[in-house]
This record gives C-alpha cells, sequence and structure tokens, in this order.
C-alpha cells in the first residue's frame, strides 16, 4: 500500500496538530476514560469522550464527578457537546474547557431517537440557522480549538440536501477549525454504506475546510484508502475501534509507509483484555462495569481463533473473576 505523501501525515485543528490524520471518535456510551486512555497509548492522537449534555455543564458538582473528565496522560482530549440552544451549548463549551478539556466538537449528527425528540443532535440538521448560531457563539465562548459534527442530511429529501448544503455554506463563511462529516443522513442511523462522494465534493467545494470524513472506518486499511480516495484532511475512527486498539497502532505504520505488525498473539490479547476490565471497575462498580464491559468483550473475541466460545464465555461471566477465569483459559492455556 503506497504510504500517505510526506505533507498529509499531520492533521491541524486549529492550534492543535496531530501526527497522523486520525484520532479516536466520541461515541456514546463507549468512549470513557478506559477507551480512550487504550486508544492513546496504541498511537491515537487524540480522544473524546462520549457525547456530553450541555445543560450538565450548568451544574459545576455535575461536571467534576463525571467519568467522562480527562486524565493528566491522555491529553490532549475533546469535549463533544450536544444541546438544542446555542447560548446554553456555548456556555456548556466554556464550562467544559474549564473542566480540563483541550477541544470542543458541537454534535449535529447523533440519530438517536431520545436526542432527536428533545430538538438535539441530527435534529438540528433541519435548522441551518440554529447550527451557525451554535458555531459563533461557542467560538466566541472558547479559545480552544472548535470542531463540528454533522451528518449528510436528515433524510434523502431534496430539502433536507438544501439544508445540507446551506449548512456548508455558513459553516465556510464561519470557518471553525474543522468540520467532521459522516457520510450517511440522521435517518440511515448506521444501516447501508457511508457516501464518501459528498464529503469529496464538500472538500472540492469549500477546499480552505479542514475536513475530517466519518463511516465505515473499521480496519487501517480502509484509513489509507479513504485519505487517498477522497481528499479529505482526516478520518476519525469510530466503531472499528471498539475491542480493537490495535486498530490505532496498524493505521499509524500504513500512514507512515512502516511495516505492519503483527496481529496481537493472545498472550497479549490477554493483557489488554485484563487491562481494560482494570480500568472499567476502577471507574464502575463491579456489577454495572461487568455489564458495561460485556460490549467490548464482543469485540476483543473477534481476534480469536475460537472467536464464538471465548465470545460465550466473556458475555456469560457474572463476576471479575469468572471473567479473568475465562481469559486464562482461552488466552493463557499453559500458565
Amino acid at each position: 500500500m503506497i504510504p500517505i505523501p510526506l505533507e498529509r501525515r499531520q492533521l491541524r485543528i486549529g492550534t492543535l496538530t496531530l501526527d497522523v490524520p486520525f484520532y479516536q471518535a466520541a461515541l456514546s456510551g463507549y468512549t470513557d476514560r478506559a477507551m480512550r486512555l487504550l486508544a492513546k497509548r496504541f498511537g491515537s492522537p487524540l480522544t473524546f469522550t462520549g457525547v456530553l449534555l450541555d445543560k450538565i455543564a450548568l451544574h459545576p458538582k455535575a461536571v467534576k464527578t463525571l467519568q467522562f473528565l480527562p486524565d493528566d496522560e491522555e491529553h490532549p482530549v475533546g469535549a463533544q457537546v450536544l444541546g438544542s440552544d446555542p447560548a446554553t451549548m456555548a456556555a456548556a463549551a466554556a464550562a467544559f474547557v474549564k473542566s480540563g478539556f483541550d477541544l470542543i466538537d458541537l454534535n449535529f449528527a447523533c440519530p438517536a431517537s431520545k436526542v432527536l425528540s428533545r430538538g438535539r443532535g441530527g435534529y438540528l440538521m433541519n435548522h441551518p440557522a440554529v447550527v451557525a448560531e451554535a458555531i459563533e457563539r461557542t467560538r466566541a465562548a472558547i479559545k480552544c480549538p472548535l470542531m463540528i459534527k454533522l451528518r449528510i442530511g436528515f433524510d434523502d429529501s431534496e430539502r433536507s440536501r438544501d439544508d445540507f448544503w446551506d449548512i456548508c455554506r455558513r459553516v465556510a463563511a464561519i470557518g471553525p477549525d474543522a468540520v467532521c462529516i459522516h457520510g450517511r443522513t440522521v435517518a440511515q442511523l448506521y444501516r447501508g454504506k457511508a457516501d464518501w462522494s459528498v464529503l469529496a465534493e464538500v472538500k472540492r467545494q469549500y477546499p480552505h475546510l479542514t475536513l475530517i470524513g466519518s463511516g465505515d472506518i473499521m480496519t487501517a486499511e480502509s484509513v489509507v484508502e479513504r485519505l487517498t480516495s477522497s481528499g479529505l484532511d482526516g478520518v476519525v475512527i469510530a466503531r472499528g475501534a471498539v475491542g480493537n486498539p490495535w486498530i490505532f497502532r496498524d493505521a499509524r505504520a500504513l500512514v507512515e509507509g512502516s511495516p505492519v505488525p503483527p496481529p496481537p498473539d493472545l498472550a497479549e490479547q490477554a493483557g489488554v483484555l485484563a487491562d481494560h476490565l482494570r480500568m472499567v471497575l476502577q471507574l464502575k462498580p463491579e456489577h454495572k462495569g461487568l455489564m458495561y464491559f460485556r460490549k467490548f468483550a464482543a469485540g476483543y473475541s473477534r481476534h480469536h481463533p475460537n472467536r464464538k466460545t471465548v465470545q460465550l464465555d466473556l458475555m456469560s461471566a457474572k463476576s471479575r473473576l469468572q471473567i479473568e477465569q475465562a481469559i486464562r483459559k482461552h488466552y493463557l492455556p499453559d500458565e
């Protein structure tokens, strides 16, 4: 695979320069401190919290106790803000910056029904003026880099397409530090394939925008393929990193033109699994932590030659001890 040209191996987001043109996405219900730290250790130059509701920031005690708050070793780390009122979103952004985050990302893309029903996230793809106001107010409220997250429309209607391009025009005039666009409509959720041709067209029409693409980045090879085929400035790795922090290591090697490391052997997988579990249980009580960890266990088991058996044992474990026993049984049988 042809490496990325030297001049395109960095990604600049305002005053922040990443040494590779990809990073860990904000994933609601996934990117807590544990997942962020693993992504960082395996080569992601930037990570994000899960989505943070803007109203949380209006309650200082709640902000201080958030499990989302950054750890000293994970900077730079961004906060992704979700809301419906531009003034509240701007105030929240300022509060999260004060709490230690290095970058703010305004989410106008979330397709979850409970988010849409409250006029937040992807709902605002129908309201270009509100999107623009939120960006302008937030930029005035913070001094760190500001980026935004969009989808390619609310649905496939002509009106929705017009709204999308109206948002692009307004965003290009305002000039946030970066724009990340997911190549599906809000109505699509995660069904079908992401349409990167729309993202490439946005970059063609607004070349001065720092444009980052999202959607179907499930392998290290897809990182490089999308960077070279779309002409975008960067890509974001989302679901492809769940239970697979090695994707950052491998993508970094491909971008730099270095040999890709061999797949993790069973001993390495066991160590990462155990470390991830340990960090999760530092954040949550054991019962809740074990339930939460199951969705990561499903991802990790994909690397094992006996995937189905391993996944069943990890998912059915009812205690920390049982998970640790399953790890030793399947990953460290000779110990």
